[in-house]
């Protein structure tokens, strides 16, 4: 996996990922490193490390507040984090984490071919991680959900049939379902459903380092305003928003107990955010 790297007066000091087969950060270390360039002029040079060490979600939280061994990271909006860390309320995921499709089993793929209704759908069991905030929304909705705070351990437990779906961000699950393909080839993508849950990724920032978060806050602006955000962002995810066919999936939607539909446009607006109805297919042809 490639970490940009340069040498700086300001230090970004981001979160590793869970597994070497865990590859979901690698765009948001991406877009912080244009971040840091978009910047240079009036903050100087910047660096960005990936910090050595693997660490919960919950532990990533105590260090963030802490100003120990990591000062930035880009999560899932959650009411705590925004209470006590400094959070960049600009969704730069776009909403895509929460357009979820499911990992299953291929003996399970008849299972959800035939579901027509979200109480169908919820009285499957299915996995998700102990610290993640779709977890939540999930078993608001009422799903049966199986917990692990290993992400690699959801794909053992799916693989063992300890449940039945195991929900997966658009711009996570082709990836994941490659690289898992040697140890689970019994694994396959469900073709037929979609849950949207309301998502917002958010950079945040620790507490200590105010001068960090108002170099993303401006950069990021910068980086919309002149096109090159669409441009890394469209380009990262075209090939999975394509390959899903979300034209062709029946779609069921559920709150995020997080965070309002409300809440995530008001920084940018409405037309910011994607829709799991737009037309990909024409959105992506400005961006090849």
């Amino acid at each position: 996996m490639f970490f940009p790297t340069c040498q700086s007066d300001d230090q970004f000091v981001i979160n590793r990922s869970e597994s070497e087969l865990d590859s979901r950060y690698q765009y948001t270390y991406d877009l912080l490193a244009l971040i840091i360039e978009a910047t240079k002029a009036d903050f100087g040079e910047g660096s960005l490390v990936v910090a050595e060490m693997r660490m919960s979600r919950n532990r990533i939280f105590r260090s963030l507040k802490d100003g120990e061994s990591i000062n930035v990271i880009a999560e899932a909006s959650r009411s705590t984090w925004n209470e006590e860390l400094i959070p960049i309320k600009i969704p730069i995921r776009k909403g895509i984490q929460g357009f979820r499709v499911f990992i299953i089993k291929k003996d399970n793929a008849s299972t959800l071919a035939n579901i027509t209704t979200l109480a169908q759908l919820t009285s499957l069991k299915t996995g998700s991680g102990s610290q993640w905030s779709t977890k939540y929304a999930m078993q608001q909705a009422g799903f049966d959900v199986m917990e692990s705070t290993q992400y690699e351990n959801l794909f053992t437990m799916l693989a063992k049939g300890r449940f039945v779906t195991f929900g997966r961000g658009v711009n996570e699950v082709f990836q994941e379902i490659t690289q898992f393909n040697q140890l689970y080839p019994e694994l396959i993508i469900d073709e037929h459903l979609m849950l949207h849950i309301p998502l917002a990724t958010y950079y945040y920032v620790s507490p200590n380092q105010p001068r960090l978060a108002q170099r993303i806050q401006v950069g990021l602006q910068r980086i919309i305003e002149n096109g090159q955000f669409d441009q890394l962002f469209y380009q990262r995810h075209c090939e999975f928003l394509l390959k899903s066919k979300l034209d062709k999936r029946l779609i069921f939607k559920i709150d995020n107990p997080y965070l309002s539909e409300t809440e995530i446009i008001s920084s940018l607006g409405n037309g910011f955010m994607l829709n799991p109805r737009d037309d990909f297919n024409q959105l992506c042809k400005q961006y090849q």
